[in-house]
């Protein structure tokens, strides 16, 4: 336990490094910078930045040991999963729902906090295996179905983004809707036009960050449906919700829960209908024996 927590501790240096780093460019590049509500306070801020690192490194770590390939295929697959969600889905969010602005600040400082946190914990949280190579899994990955059935299978994955979306986002709004309409907090209510096209937007980039570690994972799908809606929760839910210390508890809670919801019966849809089942797999593999 002891070893794990300084594991995930250096990882979550890592991930403010990152941070400070990305501060920096964007500084020197003289880009627009969010807009905090109220005065800020940077010592709060510093303390919540650390801790948002912990549970970003404890989702990647949980991931990390269950993706096949090297290191490489590793790191590439984590960096690219977590600046997909905090570096463009979120930024979209906040960009629609928010008036604090300074998006490229945060794409820009959410590319290198990417790149070292997903370096760290491929570092200490990942195994090597012995097996086929990174494009050779991939390559078995996609030959389980035929062209239609992906077809179909993707197109209904990017449908049920936005339905799960609205499935939960519609009771919160009821209850919460009266802090965006009065622009409490930097907070601002879209059209429904606008919120329907980002959120169609964002389902593709959900999708082109999931699919690479469905060609790479190692287990069932109901492992991959808890495993991954738990860190897909921890990523792109509570790691913004316990920095945002300016909303009050009970938005926050609010948002929790409807984030926690949101993110699990996704990872479960993604794991249903796209990860092959283990025999679909072994019956691929045998038909490329026969043909040798």
């Amino acid at each position: 336990m002891v070893k794990y927590t300084g594991k995930i501790f250096l990882c979550a240096l890592s991930s403010v490094i990152g941070t400070l780093i990305g501060g920096v460019f964007s500084t020197v590049l003289h880009l627009e910078q969010p807009r905090l509500p109220g005065p800020v306070n940077t010592q709060l801020l510093a303390l919540l930045c650390l801790a948002g690192g912990f549970v970003l490194s404890m989702a990647l770590a949980t991931l990390s040991p269950r993706l096949q390939g090297n290191r490489r295929s590793r790191f590439a697959v984590i960096a690219w999963f977590v600046f997909a969600w905090l570096g463009i889905n979120n930024t979209i969010e906040a960009g629609i729902f928010t008036t604090m602005g300074g998006s490229p600040t945060v794409i820009t400082t959410m590319l290198f906090q990417s790149l070292f946190v997903a370096g760290a914990v491929v570092l200490m949280f990942s195994h090597q295996r012995p097996g086929k190579s990174s494009p050779e899994v991939i390559r078995r990955f996609f030959a389980s179905r035929t062209a239609a059935q992906w077809a179909v299978r993707l197109a209904s994955a990017v449908a049920a983004f936005p339905l799960i979306y609205f499935l939960f986002g519609m009771p919160v709004g009821l209850m919460v809707g009266k802090s965006y309409q009065s622009q409490s907090f930097n907070l601002q209510m879209p059209t429904l036009n606008v919120v329907i096209g980002v959120q169609s937007l964002r389902s593709l980039t959900a999708l082109a960050a999931v699919l690479p570690m469905l060609a790479l994972w190692t287990g069932s799908r109901q492992r991959f449906a808890w495993t991954f809606g738990l860190s897909l929760f921890l990523v792109a839910g509570l790691y913004g919700l316990i920095q945002a210390y300016w909303m009050p508890w009970t938005l926050r809670s609010i948002h929790t829960v409807e984030l926690f919801l949101d993110s699990m019966v996704y990872g479960w849809l993604v794991a249903m209908w796209l990860l092959p089942r283990p025999s679909a797999m072994a019956g691929e593999m045998g038909a490329r024996n026969n043909r040798i």
